[in-house]
């Protein structure tokens, strides 16, 4: 089960406001963290009572719907920021995640007890710009009383208390607070130990709204803690809260409401109590909710495809006894990224807004400045001969160095007459019977990249003694996503075997092969000793004039600037270096058959734009990277055979040569704009 997409809501009268300061206490603290300042850097819930009921309350006291800081929480922020969640995690181990992130906990669970002791999973954000706060701390192994000791002390507010049963039916909270000073100050209340009644009097009298809410089991009764705020000011919304609803209930609330979960949490029999807040008009924001998922890194594949944070994390073991993790998220996109997303989303979503459809990935960054685009581009992913960048990038830093040349001969082995250099480089035929050394190595290279040459791609990794010296070079070019394992050509396939395996797969993301042309082209990965840094750009397939799909963008966007008497000579003036790749290949079944037919695509290299000063062309250079990965298809388009038709790969394929283009729009407008 799953959502969501940005819904847009009416309001609701609102309640009466009182202040109120923490109202029960709570317990002796065995951790605490609080992490210093960061400089700007730029990655429960419910309501017991009647099981059949739907206890909710509301509050209309302003149309916003999102926070421009995590002042109060962060539950309703899509600033882009780094973000990290880790699970099954000792104390110990989180002290040190945050340390070395600069960052803060925002919300916490409770994994398990080990030991008598609990592990966590926990959310993080980067504690710097509209995240920043004037101080946190966080506790876990408290009572009661424990927890208001240490507010007192701290002068602090909770935006999270987790109840845990740390043994024998002995409860103790979990805590994650904030200082109740400066901007972060706010009037606000909790409650402990308490049932759904009483939390609906309370909120009913202090004109609070709910942020956090957990139930709990202690002696036989369920039991609630519950966080709040204010609902005033820049704290007002129109909200609701729920109850013991199943999975179709809470979408048909959500829809009605035309809310956006900011707490999702599931009771023992299944069904979920949430929080959830209108979003609507001009500051409503994408957002999603997933349920069920087997692993920590399925979460954070899917928010980070979608380009969201999670702002709400909930882990539990379900009745079969597996782990499950259970997320709300919002946006974490900035406009182009956004746009980006929407481009990809149109083919590569579900009609639930949700990334079944592979791995696509975008990435734009301006050479020597900032990211322009960042959807989901430094997951690991197979991108087919794209990554034979990482080929010529090792080559020339040999030649760089002077212990290879580019005019010295080169061998590679012709394995299937046929398919030639599209062939599958079979290690069993190389023999001499089909040693080819018509090449030198520089020609050699030039194939791979012009033609990309499977043969000679593989007579680089020969050369070179496997594919070691390859993952070296990615490993100190800082290419942390990138793991060269298999004969590129070959795709899943080993060819001794004819059997698929994942385990074959080369890994990088669309930011690792943008970083390749950037230290290039800055100098950082090569320098021109030995002409190097030239060959690579040389090999690279150097192009003068933009495409005919960029020259498509550039017209439209002249026109909407009254500027089409300059496209033409605006795009005479692009040029772009890179690599492609593509594959129809297949995912395993578990005898190692193609258990699932899939399509790779891929680009990446530089583009360069003309910008105008003064009157005079002023160029700026982009790095950039783009693919769609293990996309599953049912059938492969044969694009040089008309009567070997297959139009879902076709569509895919489309749909991604359109994302490569459109990934330049927004900077091509502002490039435009200074002509």
């Amino acid at each position: 089960m799953n959502r969501h997409l940005p819904l847009s809501l009416a309001r609701r009268p609102g309640l009466s406001l009182m202040l109120c300061a923490a109202l029960a206490a709570l317990a002796s603290a065995a951790e605490a963290r609080r992490p210093s300042a960061q400089p700007a850097l730029q990655g429960e819930i419910g309501v017991e009572g009647r099981d059949d009921d739907d206890l909710d309350a509301m509050a209309d006291v302003g149309a916003e719907a999102l926070d421009p800081n995590a002042n109060t929480d962060d539950h309703s922020v899509n600033v882009p920021t780094s973000w990290w969640t880790y699970t099954n995690q000792t104390a110990a181990q989180v002290s040190s995640l945050l340390s070395s992130k600069g960052a803060r906990l925002v919300g916490l669970d409770v994994y398990g007890i080990v030991s008598g002791t609990p592990r966590f999973t926990v959310r993080m954000v980067r504690n710097s710009g509209a995240y920043a706060v004037p101080g946190w701390w966080w506790y876990y192994g408290l009572t009661a009383s424990d927890v208001a000791t240490q507010l007192s002390a701290n002068n602090a507010r909770l935006i999270e208390l987790k109840p845990y049963d740390a043994g024998g039916g002995v409860i103790r909270y979990a805590a994650v607070m904030v200082s109740n000073t400066a901007n972060a100050a706010r009037a606000w209340s909790y409650l402990v130990g308490v049932s759904s009644s009483q939390i609906s009097t309370h909120l009913s009298n202090s004109g609070h709204r709910l942020i956090d809410l957990d139930t709990y089991t202690e002696g036989g009764v369920k039991k609630y803690t519950a966080v709040m705020v204010a609902n005033t000011g820049a704290d007002a919304k129109s909200w609701q809260w729920w109850i013991n609803q199943s999975p179709a209930s809470v979408a048909s609330k959500v829809s009605a409401f035309k809310g956006r979960i900011v707490k999702l949490d599931r009771n023992t029999d299944g069904t979920y109590n949430f929080i959830q807040v209108k979003n609507t008009g001009a500051d409503n924001s994408a957002w999603w909710y997933q349920y069920g998922l087997t692993s920590l890194t399925d979460l954070n594949n899917y928010a980070l495809q979608v380009a969201s944070r999670p702002v709400d994390l909930r882990t539990y073991v379900d009745g079969n006894g597996v782990r499950r993790y259970d997320a709300a998220f919002i946006d974490n996109a900035n406009s182009s990224t956004r746009r980006m997303r929407s481009v990809m989303g149109a083919t590569f979503l579900d009609a639930n807004g949700n990334p079944t459809r592979g791995i696509f990935e975008a990435y734009l960054k301006q050479v020597g400045g900032s990211v322009k685009v960042d959807l989901n581009s430094a997951r690991r992913a197979e991108t087919a001969s794209s990554l034979k960048s990482l080929h010529l990038l090792t080559a020339m830093q040999r030649v760089q160095a002077g212990s290879d040349t580019l005019a010295s001969a080169f061998n590679y082995y012709e394995y299937d007459v046929s398919k030639g250099s599209n062939a599958c480089p079979d290690p069993a035929k190389e023999i001499a019977a089909n040693l080819r050394t018509n090449y030198n190595f520089e020609t050699g290279l030039d194939e791979m990249m012009r033609i990309s040459d499977n043969r000679t791609t593989r007579g680089t990794v020969l050369r070179y003694g496997g594919f070691a010296p390859f993952n070296t070079v990615a490993t100190s070019a800082g290419l942390a996503s990138t793991t060269l394992r298999h004969n590129i050509g070959c795709a899943y396939r080993n060819p001794a075997t004819g059997k698929y395996s994942t385990g074959l797969r080369n890994d990088t993301s669309a930011a690792d092969l943008a970083r390749i042309y950037e230290g290039v082209w800055n100098s950082s990965l090569l320098n021109n000793t030995h002409s190097a840094r030239d060959e690579f750009l040389e090999s690279a397939n150097p192009r003068s004039g933009a495409s005919s799909a960029i020259q498509s963008i550039i017209n439209a966007e002249a026109a909407l600037l009254g500027k089409s008497g300059i496209a033409a000579s605006f795009g005479a003036l692009v040029r772009t270096w890179g690599k492609g790749g593509s594959y129809g290949t297949c995912l395993p079944d578990a005898n190692g058959n193609c258990g699932q037919q899939v399509i790779i695509r891929s680009g990446t290299g530089l583009i360069r734009l003309p910008f105008k000063a003064g009157g005079v062309v002023s160029y700026r250079d982009y790095s950039f990277g783009h693919l769609i990965s293990d996309t599953p298809v049912p059938c492969w388009e044969d694009f040089n055979t008309p009567a070997i038709e297959c139009q879902v790969d076709t569509d895919y394929t489309n749909a991604h040569a359109n994302a490569s283009a459109e990934l330049h729009r927004d900077e091509i407008r502002a490039a435009l704009k200074t002509w």
